[in-house]
């Protein structure tokens, strides 16, 4: 059973989208479903909406904002804990969002690319639909996207109007080419006409539920960013620990011993504004360093040495550096 009155307050657009994915659910399938779009691009707030229009729709009644904030999830860990547990019902709605972002893991995509195809593959009978917010589909494995239903592109955001325009594609794999072809939505109208859905509009989720959904993602990123420091500041104290048993420490000036600490957590454009010098005298004091036996590992970018790690150690190997 559905309540189509209970979406009413939708753009056409949007009822179709909704109506789509409850029809794929209603006939068996689970739905697994990328939003993508760049940071503050209305990604998240969008999958909200999709997920309280899913529960208008299946329910006639709106949904607590707490049940619908319970179901967002951060962590690749308490994303399974959520699919493993026994008293999991069907038809669910989840938001993973920035699916698969966990501080000190290297293979955090491999983990996240995993998951997603499991799900894909044996979570059918479950009836889930899960979105999944990422800044770009090049985020999930190639191999991953071949179990993929639909795409989801967020446009931009009318902050008058308060509503985000997106781009919604339902995605084909076709076996014999290995190749995802994507196609426009299409549905039917009252009049059992077909459409086409070219961009649909999503609006803004209440105001009050977004500063819910901030206090969770706030809390999230805090977090984050302090597993962060806690790491960095074990790997400079490591750093530091090594180079003063070989006695290289000590040989160091003040300023040098400040640089080169500088340098295991930042680039050398940021140790030029932070200590308000010129590239080329931090690139100086790379070289004194390096000839006091400092070994510093760059990573080429754009020509130019834009990070460094000291004594050998790998900030990339160790989950907290991305060369792009």
């Amino acid at each position: 059973m559905a309540y189509p009155e209970a979406i009413q307050e939708y753009p056409e657009s949007f009822q179709l989208f909704i109506k789509t994915i409850h029809k794929r659910i209603e006939s068996g399938k689970n739905a697994l479903i990328p939003i993508v779009g760049q940071t503050g691009g209305g990604k998240s707030l969008m999958a909200i909406q999709c997920m309280r229009g899913l529960y208008l729709y299946r329910f006639g009644k709106e949904p607590e904002d707490e049940e619908m904030i319970s179901h967002v999830i951060f962590k690749a860990k308490d994303f399974m804990k959520a699919m493993n547990n026994p008293e999991l019902k069907k038809k669910e709605v989840w938001i993973w969002d920035e699916a698969g972002i966990d501080v000190g893991h290297k293979d955090h995509a491999s983990i996240k690319n995993r998951i997603i195809g499991w799900l894909a593959q044996t979570f059918r009978n479950l009836q889930q639909i899960v979105f999944f917010t990422v800044p770009s589909i090049s985020f999930i494995d190639a191999s991953v996207r071949k179990l993929l239903h639909y795409y989801v592109e967020a446009i931009n955001i009318n902050v008058k109007k308060k509503v985000c325009y997106a781009k919604p594609l339902e995605m084909q794999y076709n076996i014999r080419y290995d190749k995802i072809y994507y196609h426009n939505l299409r549905g039917r109208d009252e009049n059992a006409e077909i459409i086409e859905i070219g961009f649909m509009t999503v609006p803004k989720i209440e105001d009050e539920l977004e500063k819910k959904y901030d206090l969770v993602k706030n809390q999230f990123t805090q977090d984050l960013n302090l597993q962060i420091q806690s790491k960095l500041e074990s790997i400079e104290a490591k750093e530091q620990k090594e180079m003063k048993k070989s006695g290289v420490w000590e040989s160091l000036t003040d300023k040098q011993q400040a640089m080169t600490s500088y340098l295991s957590n930042h680039s050398s454009e940021e140790a030029s504004k932070h200590f308000g010098i010129g590239l080329r005298v931090v690139y100086s004091y790379i070289t004194a360093c390096k000839n006091k036996g400092v070994t510093f590992k760059s990573e080429l970018k754009g020509n130019k040495l834009s990070h460094y790690n000291i004594a050998g150690f790998d900030l990339e190997k160790a989950g907290l550096l991305t060369i792009v």
